[in-house]
């Protein structure tokens, strides 16, 4: 069950334009403004650059004595000079006032719940059919043994130190309850153990003794079963903790950077936390992103913060990069981890090998685990989420001369 709540609940989600339609609204429109502008920076550099080798090779020209005529070219010639250190001098400061708001509405999306009801219960269907295979006291072979051997040791087991041990030791793995793993020295003292007891066996243990080959087939086949789905089990655990550190880092990030734009917390939780509709939502990123940049300007206008905001976006920018990237690599194993139960469903489903009954139940599985995985890769694509991250801060449209 921890399985199916981490797939669908945990409190980070998907934040890339290929995944939701009304996430890349904003994100679109701040990434068309800034490779526009900085498209435009960059022609008007390239142009600024041929002006300036146009009156260098005039003033070359210019006659030493016709001094009022190179004074006149001179002066031109740093007019374009001081053009062009303006130029250079607003390009970064445009560049990240933009990808700042570009990092700001992106890790809104990070820190909004997924929450798909008919994901999380068909997910919660899987979990729950996967952890009953495990189940011995749901087969037969099990049952008809054990009826017919609590029979035997209301008679002739009780009181004798080894065959309580065994009594002791069926009863942790036939009690669900007890939630004991099917697999290690428990499941081999009870394997052990009723080998050994069957060779004690008479005449009028002809039934117990004729039932005990199948219960402990379907034992064993139940335990290797679990024992290999743990190995998966084990993987789930150490991506919960993973997920549960990202989480405490965005929710942290997040923070610090609605105190540092000056925007209202209580605003966050109505307008976008909890709001149900993708519009409002889209709202108030547009909200979010258009104080941000009256911030930026006020900054820039502030002699105090004049030129130190930007390292200070720049560590949010890639703080929030970095959260996108792992968040996608974590997806990537958890895509991984779903496929492997294919691969486990596979390696039990041969009824020619196994015992029917046990085969008939994990076949049962595939179906919905193919709900699983369809609504999962509806819902998440690792692959296209961790490349939009690598490049989230590129402008698409300018050349190389204004970069990231």
């Amino acid at each position: 069950m921890t399985r199916a709540i981490l797939l669908l609940s945990f409190s980070i989600a998907v934040a890339t334009t290929s995944f939701a339609q009304t996430d890349s609204t904003v994100v679109d429109k701040i990434k068309l403004e800034r490779d526009s502008q900085l498209k435009d920076m960059n022609n008007k550099l390239k142009q600024n650059e041929d002006e300036i080798k146009s009156l260098k090779a005039e003033l070359t020209g210019i006659n030493t004595n016709e001094t009022k005529k190179k004074l006149s070219a001179m002066e031109n010639l740093q007019v374009a000079l001081d053009s062009r250190l303006a130029i250079l001098e607003k390009t970064p400061k445009v560049r990240v006032s933009l990808n700042g708001q570009l990092a700001f509405t992106e890790l809104l999306s990070i820190q909004r719940d997924v929450q798909p009801a008919d994901l999380f219960l068909t997910s919660q269907q899987f979990f729950s059919q996967l952890g009953n295979i495990s189940n011995i006291q749901q087969y037969k072979d099990f049952n008809d043994w054990k009826s017919e051997y609590d029979k035997w040791y209301s008679k002739k087991g009780g009181g004798e130190q080894m065959f309580e041990f065994l009594n002791s030791s069926l009863s942790l793995v036939s009690n669900v309850a007890n939630k004991v793993p099917l697999y290690g020295s428990v499941v081999q003292t009870v394997s052990s153990g009723v080998s050994s007891l069957v060779m004690t066996f008479g005449k009028t243990d002809r039934e117990l003794k004729s039932l005990t080959p199948a219960m402990l087939r379907i034992l064993n086949i139940a335990s290797q079963f679990e024992q290999q789905k743990s190995v998966i089990d084990h993987e789930w655990d150490a991506i919960t903790n993973e997920l549960n550190q990202l989480q405490l880092e965005n929710q942290d990030l997040l923070s610090q950077q609605l105190a540092y734009y000056g925007l209202d917390t209580a605003k966050y939780r109505r307008d976008y936390f909890l709001a149900t509709l993708d519009s409002r939502r889209e709202v108030y990123k547009n909200e979010c992103r258009m104080a941000i940049a009256r911030k930026i300007v006020a900054m820039e206008g502030d002699s105090l913060t004049k030129g130190k905001w930007q390292g200070q976006i720049e560590t949010f920018m890639y703080k929030v990069q970095s959260l996108r990237m792992r968040f996608g690599q974590l997806t990537a194993r958890m895509m991984i981890n779903i496929n492997r139960y294919s691969e486990l469903i596979g390696d039990y489903s041969d009824s020619s090998k196994f015992p029917p009954a046990f085969t008939a139940k994990v076949a049962e599985l595939n179906r919905t685990l193919d709900l699983v995985k369809d609504k999962f890769g509806k819902s998440f694509n690792p692959a296209k989420y961790i490349e939009d991250s690598a490049v989230m801060y590129i402008e698409s449209n300018a050349s190389g001369d204004v970069g990231i």
